[in-house]
């Protein structure tokens, strides 16, 4: 009995084995390899090419140079007319106008300063008459003196009335210059080659000295004044290349220098000023313009440049750009040197000829393969 018990059991666990490994063949021969994960990228080859280095600034457009003309006699303002050096032809003065060096803008009661000077000729005159007449008064009594025919004291009042009246012809003289002076500044002209941009008074109303007739503004050349903050400040100097855009003419950018840096600090906004001028041709810019400014500080051509979008990392690791070769993703740090908008200076880590993923490196990793396809194809 017990000897059928151990056949029956040995015989049991031979078939439990058999039908175990039976399955398990069945089993694997049934399941089929996970396929190979394969990432779709947009890949592009390393090139060269240029790259600044750029600051942004915002500022205002002003003109050169700003003049306000301004009475200096009072009257009435006789005349408000451009007169033309050549044919001594008139124009109304208005907004706008362009107007030259020297030219007559306004007339401020010339009749009047005319006749001024003709009354100082007139006093001069009579003094230089009373002032022979000492003078020869003067001759005639130190003869007599010196001949004992006069006294000392006679002497000396002829002396003195000679002095006087030189005095009174030099005092005639110097208000005739005066007169001759304000019949000058009757005539209002402007002092500078530029626009009037604003006209302050009409013809026919009073002036008195120094209320202001029009401003006139040299806008050959214009000026943007903006504020750089400090830590930029040692990489702006005079003569730094900067490119200037303005809304009124969107797609024009207009070449520019830096003119000057302010050698001060300002104190509360922790700024430096700077002046940027520009040759205004055609009078495009006008003053009042909201000017965008792109300084250049520093620029490398030649260089490796790649989309800036395509270098990945850089924050908490090293950056780094993934290289495909024969399929597979290979990540390569990089080091980075010149930031511009869109785009990176690779100082190291890439050469040119060299084929990096631009599209779908988020998805990758190291020694991943990938497949080479169109953007579209993509998306």
């Amino acid at each position: 009995m017990s000897v059928n018990r151990r056949v029956i059991y040995w015989l049991v666990v031979f078939v439990v084995l058999l039908l175990t490994f039976w399955f398990g063949f069945i089993h694997k021969s049934g399941r089929k390899e996970a396929p190979e994960k394969v990432i779709p990228v947009e890949v592009d080859t390393v090139g060269t090419g240029s790259i600044q280095e750029t600051i942004e600034l915002t500022g205002w457009i002003k003109a050169n140079t700003v003049v306000d003309i301004k009475s200096k006699v009072p009257g009435r303002i006789e005349s408000l007319q451009a007169v033309d050096g050549g044919d001594r032809s008139t124009m109304p003065v208005e907004e706008g106008l362009a107007v030259k060096k020297g030219q007559q803008l306004a007339v401020i009661d010339h009749n009047v300063y005319l006749a001024q000077v003709a009354a100082a000729e007139a006093e001069l005159e009579a003094k230089q008459v009373e002032l022979a007449d000492a003078e020869r008064e003067k001759k005639r009594i130190v003869a007599l003196y010196e001949g004992g025919s006069a006294t000392q004291q006679g002497r000396d009042k002829a002396v003195t009335a000679a002095k006087l009246a030189a005095a009174r012809e030099a005092f005639a003289r110097a208000n005739l210059e005066l007169a001759q002076i304000n019949l000058t500044e009757s005539v209002i002209v402007s002092p500078i080659d530029g626009v009037v941009t604003a006209k302050h008074i009409d013809e026919g109303n009073l002036v008195s000295a120094g209320s202001r007739i029009v401003t006139v503004a040299d806008i050959r050349t214009v000026k943007i004044i903006a504020a750089i903050a400090e830590k930029y400040s040692e990489k702006i100097t005079a003569a730094t290349p900067a490119k200037i855009k303005v809304d009124a003419f969107s797609e024009k950018v207009f070449d520019a220098t830096v003119y000057s840096v302010h050698p001060a600090l300002d104190a509360q906004t922790g700024t430096v000023q700077i002046e940027i001028r520009l040759e205004n041709n055609g009078s495009l810019l006008k003053p009042g313009m909201f000017a965008r400014v792109t300084l250049i500080t520093k620029e490398k051509n030649d260089v490796v440049v790649v989309p800036r979008d395509i270098v990945l990392g850089g924050k908490v690791d090293e950056p780094y750009v993934y290289v495909v070769k024969d399929d597979i993703a290979y990540k390569r740090h990089v080091d980075v040197g010149i930031v511009q908008a869109e785009k990176f200076e690779i100082a190291g880590g890439l050469q040119p000829g060299e084929t990096v993923v631009v599209n779908g490196m988020n998805y990758l990793t190291e020694g991943i393969s990938v497949e080479v396809v169109r953007i579209e194809d993509i998306k």
